[in-house]
């Protein structure tokens, strides 16, 4: 019989976004900031296709699957062989759920597979989520790429997937604006805007988008509207180490009603 393992005050911080969005990028930050900030925090590593990750994982889903033999001993390309590598990784969740608990810090941060659509989108995916949180709270970031949303169509595109991996992964979701850097203070408000007052959004898009275009942003945007999805994005410079603070503290709000948790080791 299979014994759930629940480690009172442990929350898990699942970081998700599209190929090139800044995950782990920001999972190396917001591991800084936290332990910088003297709390307890232990980094996961489930993406088996990465290299060379910007920070130094407590647990790593590599020592598991070996991507490149999957791919050399199955003839798989790239996206064949992740899909392979995380359905493997299915008879390790105890493994890796164990190491987790073994390190027994609050804070558990998970950079989740480059390839989002195929980690959401495979059982494999929610499976391993809901198995590595088990009744532990839980949230995700969900990343939303400066280079795309700095456009309205770009903003709503990303913001429906949003929406869809959240009903894949059935968890609080904090949007982050990432790579905050790239874009002008004034672009970054303005998308900000978006987030918080849908009838700005469509103004943008009523400007910049014609045709077929305008019609599916604007039928779109009335679902986002009807479903709720009016939070504010946050504005995160990994690079610069900016808007970890206010991170931390939505986490806070979420998970922990704003109390604050340490673990001194």
């Amino acid at each position: 019989m299979k014994i759930e393992i629940t480690v009172q005050n442990m929350f898990f911080i699942f970081v998700i976004g599209t190929a090139g969005s800044g995950k782990s990028a920001l999972t190396a930050a917001f591991e800084k900031w936290l332990a910088t900030s003297e709390l307890g925090v232990t980094v996961v590593n489930l993406d088996p296709g990465v290299e060379d990750p910007p920070y130094t994982s407590d647990v790593d889903i590599r020592e598991y699957v070996d991507y490149g033999q999957i791919m050399h001993e199955f003839g798989l390309g790239p996206n064949g062989a992740l899909v392979a590598a995380l359905d493997m990784a299915i008879s390790h969740i105890d493994d890796l759920k164990e190491e987790i608990i073994d390190y027994g810090r609050n804070y558990v941060l998970i950079d989740c597979p480059g390839q989002m659509e195929l980690f959401a989108y495979r059982n494999s995916g929610p499976l391993l989520i809901s198995s590595l949180k088990g009744n532990n709270p839980a949230l995700s970031l969900y990343l939303l790429d400066a280079n795309i949303v700095r456009t309205p169509p770009g903003y709503l595109s990303s913001m429906l997937l949003g929406i869809s991996i959240n009903i894949r992964f059935s968890l609080p979701q904090i949007g982050i604006l990432s790579k905050s850097d790239l874009l002008s203070e004034e672009k970054v408000n303005e998308i900000i805007s978006w987030s918080t007052q849908p009838f700005i959004l469509q103004d943008a898009l009523d400007i910049t988008a014609e045709g077929m275009l305008k019609e599916y942003s604007s039928s779109i945007l009335r679902v986002l509207e009807d479903i709720g999805s009016g939070s504010s994005v946050l504005p995160i410079s990994s690079r610069q180490m900016e808007g970890m603070e206010i991170l931390y503290g939505e986490i806070q709000r979420i998970l922990a009603g704003g109390e604050n948790y340490q673990t001194y080791e």
